[in-house]
Protein backbone atom coordinates (compact mmCIF):
# COMPACT_ATOMS: atom_id res chain seq x y z
CA UNK A 1 0.00 0.00 0.00
CA UNK A 2 2.78 2.53 1.09
CA UNK A 3 4.39 1.96 -2.65
CA UNK A 4 0.98 2.80 -4.11
CA UNK A 5 0.15 5.85 -2.30
CA UNK A 6 3.43 7.56 -3.08
CA UNK A 7 3.10 6.82 -6.79
CA UNK A 8 0.10 8.44 -6.79
CA UNK A 9 2.16 11.50 -4.71
CA UNK A 10 4.63 11.29 -7.43
CA UNK A 11 2.26 11.64 -10.13
CA UNK A 12 0.22 14.63 -8.39
CA UNK A 13 3.83 16.25 -8.26
CA UNK A 14 4.78 15.23 -11.83
CA UNK A 15 1.60 17.54 -13.26
CA UNK A 16 2.79 20.29 -10.98
CA UNK A 17 6.31 20.31 -12.47
CA UNK A 18 4.96 19.69 -16.04
CA UNK A 19 2.48 22.62 -15.38
CA UNK A 20 3.26 25.14 -12.88
CA UNK A 21 5.54 27.38 -14.73
CA UNK A 22 4.82 27.32 -18.68
CA UNK A 23 2.15 28.59 -20.60
CA UNK A 24 -1.36 27.28 -21.45
CA UNK A 25 0.46 25.55 -24.49
CA UNK A 26 3.65 24.58 -23.28
CA UNK A 27 2.28 23.30 -20.27
CA UNK A 28 -0.59 20.56 -22.37
CA UNK A 29 2.38 19.77 -24.15
CA UNK A 30 4.52 18.69 -21.10
CA UNK A 31 1.42 16.77 -19.91
CA UNK A 32 0.87 15.07 -23.54
CA UNK A 33 4.62 14.06 -22.84
CA UNK A 34 4.46 12.75 -19.68
CA UNK A 35 1.97 10.14 -21.05
CA UNK A 36 4.49 8.96 -23.51
CA UNK A 37 8.00 7.03 -22.68
CA UNK A 38 9.53 5.81 -25.84
CA UNK A 39 11.34 2.34 -24.94
CA UNK A 40 13.64 0.37 -26.66
CA UNK A 41 14.83 -3.23 -26.44
CA UNK A 42 18.41 -3.31 -27.42
CA UNK A 43 20.26 -6.71 -28.26
CA UNK A 44 23.67 -6.77 -25.95
CA UNK A 45 26.47 -9.08 -25.25
CA UNK A 46 27.01 -10.40 -21.84
CA UNK A 47 28.43 -8.03 -19.33
CA UNK A 48 31.68 -8.90 -18.03
CA UNK A 49 31.09 -6.91 -14.99
CA UNK A 50 28.88 -6.94 -12.12
CA UNK A 51 26.17 -3.53 -12.37
CA UNK A 52 23.26 -5.10 -10.45
CA UNK A 53 23.43 -4.61 -6.49
CA UNK A 54 19.82 -6.35 -5.40
CA UNK A 55 20.67 -5.77 -1.49
CA UNK A 56 16.49 -5.83 -1.29
CA UNK A 57 16.77 -9.44 -2.69
CA UNK A 58 13.31 -8.36 -5.11
CA UNK A 59 14.83 -9.38 -8.47
CA UNK A 60 14.80 -12.38 -10.63
CA UNK A 61 17.62 -13.87 -12.17
CA UNK A 62 15.90 -12.97 -15.95
CA UNK A 63 15.81 -9.01 -14.74
CA UNK A 64 19.35 -9.24 -13.42
CA UNK A 65 20.54 -10.68 -16.22
CA UNK A 66 18.89 -8.34 -18.78
CA UNK A 67 19.92 -5.12 -16.58
CA UNK A 68 23.17 -6.10 -15.77
CA UNK A 69 23.82 -6.77 -20.11
CA UNK A 70 22.48 -3.39 -20.53
CA UNK A 71 24.30 -1.73 -18.06
CA UNK A 72 27.84 -3.11 -19.12
CA UNK A 73 26.80 -2.08 -22.67
CA UNK A 74 26.55 1.49 -21.54
CA UNK A 75 29.71 0.96 -19.58
CA UNK A 76 31.56 0.11 -22.47
CA UNK A 77 30.31 1.73 -25.07
CA UNK A 78 28.89 4.93 -23.63
CA UNK A 79 31.90 5.01 -21.02
CA UNK A 80 29.27 5.62 -18.34
CA UNK A 81 29.68 3.86 -14.68
CA UNK A 82 26.00 3.08 -14.61
CA UNK A 83 24.91 1.00 -11.53
CA UNK A 84 21.40 -0.45 -9.77
CA UNK A 85 20.60 -0.86 -6.37
CA UNK A 86 17.44 -2.14 -4.44
CA UNK A 87 17.50 -1.93 -0.88
CA UNK A 88 15.02 -1.96 1.72
CA UNK A 89 16.86 0.17 4.34
CA UNK A 90 18.62 3.59 3.32
CA UNK A 91 20.23 3.98 6.69
CA UNK A 92 18.41 7.29 7.43
CA UNK A 93 19.75 9.02 4.26
CA UNK A 94 18.13 10.72 1.68
CA UNK A 95 17.15 8.11 -1.86
CA UNK A 96 19.89 10.62 -3.26
CA UNK A 97 22.32 10.82 -1.15
CA UNK A 98 22.46 7.16 -0.72
CA UNK A 99 22.67 6.75 -4.78
CA UNK A 100 25.48 9.25 -4.45
CA UNK A 101 27.66 7.40 -1.54
CA UNK A 102 27.26 4.51 -3.47
CA UNK A 103 28.61 5.62 -6.55
CA UNK A 104 31.57 6.98 -4.58
CA UNK A 105 32.01 3.31 -3.28
CA UNK A 106 31.23 1.40 -6.80
CA UNK A 107 33.51 4.32 -9.53
CA UNK A 108 35.39 6.05 -6.62
CA UNK A 109 33.28 9.37 -7.41
CA UNK A 110 35.03 9.10 -10.77
CA UNK A 111 33.75 9.95 -14.69
CA UNK A 112 30.58 10.01 -15.66
CA UNK A 113 27.93 7.83 -13.43
CA UNK A 114 24.18 6.89 -13.76
CA UNK A 115 23.41 4.97 -10.76
CA UNK A 116 19.29 3.60 -10.48
CA UNK A 117 18.00 3.10 -7.00
CA UNK A 118 15.20 1.10 -6.54
CA UNK A 119 14.01 2.03 -3.11
CA UNK A 120 11.65 0.16 -0.92
CA UNK A 121 12.56 1.65 2.36
CA UNK A 122 10.60 5.22 1.71
CA UNK A 123 9.61 4.08 -1.41
CA UNK A 124 10.45 7.42 -3.73
CA UNK A 125 12.94 5.48 -6.10
CA UNK A 126 16.05 8.11 -7.67
CA UNK A 127 18.51 8.62 -10.14
CA UNK A 128 22.15 9.80 -9.39
CA UNK A 129 23.97 11.21 -12.55
CA UNK A 130 27.52 13.06 -12.86
CA UNK A 131 29.81 14.01 -15.37
CA UNK A 132 28.47 14.13 -18.92
CA UNK A 133 25.24 11.91 -17.55
CA UNK A 134 24.68 15.88 -15.88
CA UNK A 135 24.37 17.74 -19.38
CA UNK A 136 22.91 14.93 -21.50
CA UNK A 137 20.26 14.01 -19.63
CA UNK A 138 17.98 16.44 -18.57
CA UNK A 139 16.00 16.69 -15.36
CA UNK A 140 12.71 16.46 -17.23
CA UNK A 141 13.66 13.58 -19.02
CA UNK A 142 14.66 11.77 -15.83
CA UNK A 143 11.22 13.16 -14.36
CA UNK A 144 9.53 11.58 -17.21
CA UNK A 145 11.36 8.20 -16.97
CA UNK A 146 10.65 7.75 -13.10
CA UNK A 147 7.25 8.57 -13.79
CA UNK A 148 6.70 5.71 -16.34
CA UNK A 149 9.42 3.18 -14.16
CA UNK A 150 6.54 3.90 -11.10
CA UNK A 151 4.03 2.82 -13.04
CA UNK A 152 5.85 -0.37 -14.21
CA UNK A 153 7.14 -1.31 -10.77
CA UNK A 154 3.52 -0.93 -9.18
CA UNK A 155 2.60 -3.37 -11.88
CA UNK A 156 6.00 -5.68 -10.61
CA UNK A 157 7.44 -5.24 -14.02
CA UNK A 158 10.58 -4.24 -12.30
CA UNK A 159 12.73 -5.26 -15.43
CA UNK A 160 10.71 -2.50 -17.73
CA UNK A 161 11.52 -0.17 -14.96
CA UNK A 162 14.39 -0.44 -14.48
CA UNK A 163 15.85 -0.57 -18.39
CA UNK A 164 13.67 2.35 -18.96
CA UNK A 165 15.98 4.45 -15.93
CA UNK A 166 19.52 2.76 -17.11
CA UNK A 167 18.14 3.60 -21.08
CA UNK A 168 18.47 7.48 -19.76
CA UNK A 169 22.40 6.83 -20.80
CA UNK A 170 21.27 6.56 -24.09
CA UNK A 171 20.73 9.96 -24.28
CA UNK A 172 24.35 10.94 -23.27
CA UNK A 173 26.55 11.74 -26.53
CA UNK A 174 28.57 8.60 -27.95
CA UNK A 175 31.64 10.33 -29.05
CA UNK A 176 32.33 12.82 -26.57
CA UNK A 177 32.25 12.26 -23.11
CA UNK A 178 32.61 15.29 -20.66
CA UNK A 179 33.28 13.87 -17.37
CA UNK A 180 34.65 17.71 -16.10
CA UNK A 181 32.22 19.39 -17.46
CA UNK A 182 34.50 21.41 -20.08
CA UNK A 183 32.20 22.43 -22.40
CA UNK A 184 28.87 23.80 -22.60
CA UNK A 185 25.66 22.27 -24.25
CA UNK A 186 26.16 24.34 -27.42
CA UNK A 187 30.14 23.15 -28.00
CA UNK A 188 28.72 19.58 -27.00
CA UNK A 189 27.00 19.21 -29.78
CA UNK A 190 29.12 20.54 -32.81
CA UNK A 191 32.11 18.22 -31.26
CA UNK A 192 29.82 15.13 -31.28
CA UNK A 193 28.20 15.99 -34.51
CA UNK A 194 31.94 16.49 -36.04
CA UNK A 195 32.97 13.45 -34.33
CA UNK A 196 30.39 11.22 -34.93
CA UNK A 197 30.57 12.07 -38.75
CA UNK A 198 34.25 11.14 -39.05
CA UNK A 199 35.54 7.75 -40.86
CA UNK A 200 36.83 6.39 -38.72
CA UNK A 201 35.18 5.54 -34.97
CA UNK A 202 36.42 8.82 -32.89
CA UNK A 203 36.05 9.37 -28.90
CA UNK A 204 36.65 12.50 -26.95
CA UNK A 205 37.70 12.49 -22.80
CA UNK A 206 37.48 15.56 -21.20
CA UNK A 207 38.56 14.57 -17.97
CA UNK A 208 40.01 16.88 -14.25
CA UNK A 209 42.75 14.21 -13.00
CA UNK A 210 43.74 14.76 -9.82
CA UNK A 211 44.78 11.29 -9.01
CA UNK A 212 48.52 9.56 -9.08
CA UNK A 213 47.49 7.60 -12.03
CA UNK A 214 49.16 9.34 -15.47
CA UNK A 215 47.16 10.29 -17.83
CA UNK A 216 48.43 7.85 -20.50
CA UNK A 217 47.59 5.39 -18.16
CA UNK A 218 44.07 6.16 -18.05
CA UNK A 219 43.43 6.94 -21.47
CA UNK A 220 45.09 3.49 -22.59
CA UNK A 221 42.53 2.05 -19.98
CA UNK A 222 39.36 3.56 -21.83
CA UNK A 223 40.54 2.92 -25.38
CA UNK A 224 40.87 -0.96 -23.85
CA UNK A 225 37.32 -0.54 -22.18
CA UNK A 226 35.49 1.26 -24.97
CA UNK A 227 37.69 -0.46 -28.52
CA UNK A 228 38.77 -3.59 -26.87
CA UNK A 229 37.63 -5.65 -30.23
CA UNK A 230 37.58 -2.48 -32.51
CA UNK A 231 39.64 0.08 -34.07
CA UNK A 232 39.33 3.94 -33.09
CA UNK A 233 41.11 7.29 -32.18
CA UNK A 234 40.87 8.12 -28.34
CA UNK A 235 41.99 12.10 -27.48
CA UNK A 236 41.66 12.95 -23.52
CA UNK A 237 41.53 16.41 -22.64
CA UNK A 238 42.83 16.95 -18.99
CA UNK A 239 42.30 20.16 -17.85
CA UNK A 240 44.71 20.29 -15.14
CA UNK A 241 47.60 19.39 -17.02
CA UNK A 242 46.65 21.63 -19.80
CA UNK A 243 47.28 18.46 -22.28
CA UNK A 244 45.89 16.57 -24.79
CA UNK A 245 47.03 13.09 -25.38
CA UNK A 246 45.84 10.63 -28.43
CA UNK A 247 45.91 7.02 -28.63
CA UNK A 248 45.37 4.56 -31.21
CA UNK A 249 45.37 0.88 -32.54
CA UNK A 250 47.06 1.88 -35.92
CA UNK A 251 49.14 5.20 -37.14
CA UNK A 252 47.85 8.69 -36.24
CA UNK A 253 48.37 10.75 -39.55
CA UNK A 254 50.87 13.45 -39.66
CA UNK A 255 48.20 16.39 -39.87
CA UNK A 256 46.58 15.18 -36.67
CA UNK A 257 49.89 15.13 -35.18
CA UNK A 258 50.31 18.93 -36.07
CA UNK A 259 46.98 19.64 -34.73
CA UNK A 260 47.54 18.18 -31.73
CA UNK A 261 50.77 20.37 -30.63
CA UNK A 262 48.77 23.21 -31.58
CA UNK A 263 45.95 21.94 -29.64
CA UNK A 264 48.47 21.51 -26.72
CA UNK A 265 49.37 24.92 -26.84
CA UNK A 266 45.90 26.03 -27.05
CA UNK A 267 45.12 24.08 -23.98
CA UNK A 268 47.91 25.29 -21.73
CA UNK A 269 46.45 28.51 -21.64
CA UNK A 270 42.74 27.12 -20.52
CA UNK A 271 41.66 27.39 -24.62
CA UNK A 272 40.07 24.06 -24.63
CA UNK A 273 37.62 24.65 -27.11
CA UNK A 274 40.00 26.05 -29.45
CA UNK A 275 42.31 22.64 -29.01
CA UNK A 276 39.64 20.47 -29.32
CA UNK A 277 38.69 22.55 -32.80
CA UNK A 278 42.48 22.74 -34.11
CA UNK A 279 42.10 18.58 -33.73
CA UNK A 280 38.74 18.26 -35.78
CA UNK A 281 39.74 20.44 -38.40
CA UNK A 282 42.56 17.79 -38.68
CA UNK A 283 39.77 15.21 -38.71
CA UNK A 284 38.06 16.94 -41.23
CA UNK A 285 41.24 16.77 -43.80
CA UNK A 286 41.79 13.24 -43.25
CA UNK A 287 38.25 12.57 -44.61
CA UNK A 288 38.45 14.62 -47.33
Amino acid sequence: MKKFISAIAFAAVMVLVFSGCSSKNSSKESRAEATSQPFTEREVETAEGTYIFDKANILDSETIKACNDYAGWLYKKKLINAAVITVNDLEGKYPYDYAAEEYNKLYEGKGSGLVVLINNDTNYDSVFRSGSCLYGISDKAEYNAVYWETKEVLKGDYRSGIMRLLQLGELCPMHVIDNAQVFDMDQLNKIEKTLSSCKEDVTLIASHNGSETPNDQILQQYYDRKYKNDKGIMFMLDTISGKILVHSSEKISSDIEKALKDANTLSAKGDNYGAVNKILEALKKADD
